[in-house]
């Protein structure tokens, strides 16, 4: 019996995901299903007090003849369902300021969700078309999701030039963002070594920066204290750190 004939004859119960989402004092239901080979439909809703407020369908017939088909249709509705709930957030914070936008976005990316970053960033250039901030996340999520490296890179350095020197006030800690995008990208493609530098010269705008810092960790390198007979984490030293950092990067 070849595979085509097995695979007729598997077992195809129906699967689904559900999850809560509570926003304010409403609480939806997100239900993702897959129909099955026969069907090859993936149908996810979304209820709000029994009543579907929005439905979205993917047909999957192309994936039965790839490798693995059953792999990747699971990973197809994991995707959909997380997409929906993404979208769903966002949906609920219109008018939201930019400031949340990059917060729920750094936590994408902290959890390597790069596909729910770019749903939600997708959102947000619904309401800040044109942010620096935003397409600066958008040159990394390039490189990272489409391998489209040189357009990530030229995408970053795009965001870091139009913003340097003129930083929209309160926005000033979402700043060494630009540098860490751009360090980031640089690593997706190979330039260690100027991701290094990129990521220092972000140091320069946030000493204590925990993602900066954890990226030169990753990589093995960092800068000795200015004053070697005193701990890294003195006073004088972060001041003096700060300022050897600040004059690197004019």
């Amino acid at each position: 019996m070849d595979q085509e004939d097995s695979r007729k004859i598997t077992p195809d119960p129906q699967k689904e995901l559900t999850t809560t989402v509570v926003i304010g004092a409403k609480r939806y239901l997100v239900l993702t299903e897959d129909y099955g080979f026969e069907k090859s439909l993936i149908i996810t809703r979304v209820y709000l007090g029994g009543k579907i407020i929005s439905t979205k369908k993917t047909d999957y017939k192309n994936i039965l003849s790839a490798p693995e088909p059953v792999t990747k249709i699971i990973e197809l509705m994991q995707d959909q369902h997380e997409d929906a709930i993404t979208m769903l957030r966002a949906e609920e914070r219109k008018g939201t300021n930019l400031t949340d936008y990059l917060d729920e976005m750094r936590k994408f990316i902290q959890r390597r969700n790069h596909k729910g970053a770019c749903t939600l960033l997708t959102i947000a250039f619904d309401h800040f078309p044109g942010d620096p901030f935003l397409f600066s996340y958008y040159g990394y999520l390039e490189a990272i999701l489409n391998k489209n490296y040189k357009q990530g890179i030229d995408t970053c350095l795009g965001a870091l030039k139009e913003l340097k020197g003129n930083i929209p006030e309160g926005l000033e800690l979402f700043y060494p963002v630009l540098y860490l995008n751009l360090g980031k990208t640089y690593l997706a493609a190979g330039y260690k070594k100027a991701a290094l530098d990129v990521f220092y010269k972000g140091l320069a705008y946030d000493y204590e920066n925990k993602d900066l810092l954890r990226e030169i960790k990753n990589l093995g390198a960092r800068k000795k204290p200015v004053v070697g007979f005193l701990p890294r984490t003195h006073p004088v030293n972060k001041y003096l750190g700060k300022l050897r950092h600040k004059l690197k990067s004019t």
